[in-house]
């Protein structure tokens, strides 16, 4: 399987030999890998160097090079050997204004909601020994996530603005159910984004896990010929890619937030921060095993069994199927 090679600390130097990529780190130390065998590279762009000649390998091999600075992405390098699909495009456009863009964002948030209601009814079996007072809330939330989602399915005219104060609306008894399930002494009082600075483990925790997913939707994206700026439940933005969002929301449950809260609900003592309350270096290391670990998992979604990374990149060749008529419906990812 071709690997997808994270360099986090600062100070790495990118080299060729033959067609071999040789990192160094900033200790001196090296490995050679063949370039045969990477498919991305994320590295920390301080103190980062790669030659030319490195480049010029990775790029005619189809290995994308992603850029972070302080754990987030701010760039890429990746072949120009995209193919745009002008029909495909222009489809994109006309369905931001016709009933197959609604269909789409309404699909979208139903799964979401559906998924989120999965995970929360499995976390509730886990966790059996509950104490009875907060079963019963658990349970009232998810009937009230179940009435979200027959509200939604049952409105004929929904706006997009109103499909997202449902979906939000939704998630938020979601994470109260996350936060009365998981240990106290994790410290979990509900969903903070980064730029909310949240100082607790599992936040820092999606915050990361939720980017890295986020680049692996954006490249399956690029190679379906789909535009990733244009979206159908998100809103239009230079600042972000609305139809990546868009499509992230299938994958949080199943790829992200199951493993990763049933790792917090499994693990005792679990040391996850560094002094400056960020996610040190080993549990970082631990995490991304997780997330990979996940991706190669082996699951059966309309009838084709195969790594759930392979469904990622098939998405959105499905949704642009349906988008140029060859379909008459787009489902949403729902294995959870």
């Amino acid at each position: 399987m071709p690997l997808k090679i994270i360099l986090p600390k600062h100070g790495y130097r990118i080299s060729k030999k033959g067609g071999m990529l040789v990192i160094y780190k900033h200790d001196g130390s090296k490995k050679e890998i063949s370039v045969g065998n990477v498919s991305i590279i994320m590295a920390n762009l301080r103190g980062l160097s790669i030659s030319g000649d490195a480049l010029r390998l990775m790029l005619k091999h189809g290995v994308q090079l992603i850029l972070l600075s302080h754990d987030k992405p701010i760039g890429k390098i990746q072949p120009m050997m995209l193919k745009t699909h002008v029909k495909l495009r222009k489809e994109q456009v006309k369905a931001q204004s016709d009933l197959r863009g609604t269909h789409i964002a309404r699909t979208i948030v139903l799964n979401k909601i559906m998924n989120q209601i999965k995970v929360s009814k499995r976390f509730l079996k886990v966790k059996r020994g509950l104490e009875w007072e907060k079963a019963v809330k658990v349970e009232e939330l998810i009937q009230q996530m179940i009435s979200v989602y027959r509200n939604v399915s049952e409105e004929i005219v929904s706006s997009r603005s109103w499909l997202i104060s449902k979906e939000a609306e939704a998630s938020r008894y979601y994470w109260e159910i996350i936060a009365e399930i998981l240990p106290k002494e994790i410290g979990f009082t509900g969903r903070r984004k980064k730029y909310e600075n949240p100082e607790d483990p599992l936040n820092l925790s999606l915050n990361y896990l939720y980017t890295l997913l986020m680049y692996q939707v954006w490249y399956a994206v690029e190679l379906s010929g789909l535009d990733p700026f244009i979206g159908y439940l998100h809103e239009d933005s230079s600042k972000r890619p609305s139809l990546v969002m868009d499509l992230i929301e299938e994958f949080r449950q199943p790829i992200i937030d199951l493993p990763l809260i049933t790792y917090f609900i499994k693990q005792k003592n679990i040391r996850a921060l560094d002094s400056g309350k960020r996610l040190g270096e080993s549990f970082r290391n631990e995490l991304l095993k997780i997330f990979f670990s996940t991706l190669e998992k082996n699951v059966t979604f309309l009838n084709r069994t195969a790594p759930i990374k392979t469904h990622i990149r098939l998405q959105p060749i499905r949704l642009a199927k349906y988008l140029l008529g060859y379909t008459d419906t787009y489902r949403c990812f729902d294995v959870v």
